[in-house]
């Protein structure tokens, strides 16, 4: 088994609590996870939130288009339990109370110079991993500041991950576990690459994916799919 595998709280601790929210991220920390991923989002107003959807009708008591409405509309918003939208500022705090690393999905594009930014100013480089889906947004994170680690997210089986990941100068792979296979991390691990998979949401099946030797998996479950 490989034992350097991390859990990581999808979305905080998307099916114990409401997804991401302070709430279910702290909860998640809170059972000792060392990795958590969010998803952010730019509103009209131009502030990073933290939301999976491109409109708030399924996580919160509103609706609309997340870009069409500012942070005051957002964070008037329930998003479950009486829990706010947050900014990102609020979880990249957490960054000072906790140790662990934050996973952050750039959802739509725009979001790219404020996030750098960001991650600057409060020198946290080495806690943070930013992908997305759309791997023109990871390049041109990379592009901003070499710094910053990144990971191509991907639904699918390529080719030649490692091809994909040079292409977007990325870190990493972060990949459905319907889709991963040995051959895809025996390859990433050889160039060096880390490889996160999502999401294993039956204890039972964790073992698959730690003798595959990936860096992280993801879960819905924090207190229930244990390593």
């Amino acid at each position: 088994m490989y034992t350097d595998t991390l859990m990581l709280g999808h979305r905080g601790a998307k099916g114990e609590r409401p997804e991401n929210t302070i709430d279910g991220i702290t909860y998640a920390l809170n059972l000792g996870l060392k990795a958590i991923e969010i998803d952010i989002h730019l509103s009209l107003d131009n502030r990073l939130v933290v939301i999976h959807d491109d409109t708030v009708d399924r996580t919160t008591n509103g609706s609309g288009s997340v870009a069409k409405m500012d942070s005051e509309q957002l964070r008037a918003l329930d998003a479950g339990n009486s829990e706010k939208i947050p900014f990102l500022e609020e979880v990249l705090d957490l960054l000072d109370q906790y140790s662990f690393t934050l996973f952050i999905e750039v959802k739509s594009s725009g979001c790219e110079k404020l996030l750098v930014k960001l991650i600057q100013e409060r020198e946290i480089h080495h806690k943070v991993i930013v992908k997305s889906f759309n791997h023109r947004i990871v390049k041109k994170v990379k592009e901003i500041d070499a710094k910053i680690r990144t990971a191509c997210l991907v639904y699918g089986l390529p080719v030649n991950a490692v091809n994909m990941i040079e292409n977007a100068r990325a870190d990493g792979i972060s990949i459905s576990v319907a889709t991963v296979d040995q051959a895809l991390v025996e390859l990433c691990h050889h160039h060096n690459y880390k490889v996160t998979v999502w999401n294993v949401n039956k204890k039972e099946d964790l073992s698959v994916y730690t003798q595959m030797g990936v860096d992280y998996i993801g879960t819905d479950f924090p207190s229930k799919v244990t390593l």
